[in-house]
């Protein structure tokens, strides 16, 4: 009965954490759908381990042993992942960077997002301790998006006194992979020295596929994001580096 006890409550606090972002944050990326099918699978796991502990069936006993060890190495694997990332999140860059890259994400018609606010106050804070340094806004325009992410972020800059004439606008990226290779054919030095803007649970993996494209010299800048995010971005952001690696891209 414990153990029932314990999933159905894991089950509810994940349907209740959906219908929780859903409603104040929106459904701003499909990996949000986990947690209602986790919410849901926990509440039938429940179930079924009444039953077959009930039935006493030797070899469904044995299963749920073996499935319980397989979810326990994934939780393992991502609390190991996590470890990575959110070590990477803590960096602070160096100055003097030839050009700072901020990372899009997803604008709300015209409005950006809270945790795309972050990422492009930690790039302007960056921009105003480095007047050297040119930045390059960087993300396409997506479902739900009147504008680019990149055009979003520029009116920001603009208004908070990021002159025009050190931004660069690359607005036809869709995803990590596509924003890095497409500020890099902006950049007019080969060898220069980027820093890169975003959230701190983006570093890791944004970084890494810098590097692989063949940037030298990279470092991150880090911002926090929205609190009931959280749970969402950064076991996202564990699958995100997972496929990269898998798929050499980092």
């Amino acid at each position: 009965m414990t153990v029932r006890i314990v999933l159905t409550g894991l089950g509810i606090l994940s349907i209740l954490y959906f219908l929780e972002y859903f409603i104040f944050v929106g459904l701003n990326n499909s990996f949000l759908l986990f947690w209602l099918a986790f919410g849901a699978f926990c509440i039938m796991w429940g179930y079924v381990h009444e039953v077959i502990r009930k039935q006493k069936i030797a070899s469904l006993i044995f299963a749920e042993k073996l499935f319980a060890l397989v979810c326990a190495a994934f939780f393992v694997a991502v609390c190991i992942t996590l470890v990575v990332i959110v070590k990477a999140g803590t960096q602070k860059p160096e100055k003097g960077a030839d050009y700072l890259i901020i990372l899009g994400a997803h604008v709300y018609g015209e409005r950006m997002s809270s945790n795309l606010r972050y990422r492009v106050e930690i790039g302007k804070k960056y921009l105003e301790e480095n007047p050297g340094t040119k930045v390059i806004l960087s993300g396409g325009k997506g479902f739900g998006e009147e504008i680019s992410e990149a055009e979003a972020m520029r009116r920001y800059l603009v208004k908070n006194g990021i002159s025009e004439s050190r931004i660069l606008l690359e607005d036809q990226s869709v995803n990590t992979d596509e924003n890095i290779r497409n500020s890099r054919k902006l950049m007019t030095k080969p060898d220069a020295f980027v820093v890169i803007a975003t959230n701190r649970f983006h570093l890791f993996r944004a970084e890494g596929i810098a590097r692989k494209q063949g940037l030298k010299k990279v470092q991150g800048t880090g911002q926090y994001i929205r609190v009931d995010t959280i749970p969402n971005c950064y076991l996202r952001e564990v699958i995100a580096v997972w496929k990269y690696k898998l798929c050499g891209q980092i």
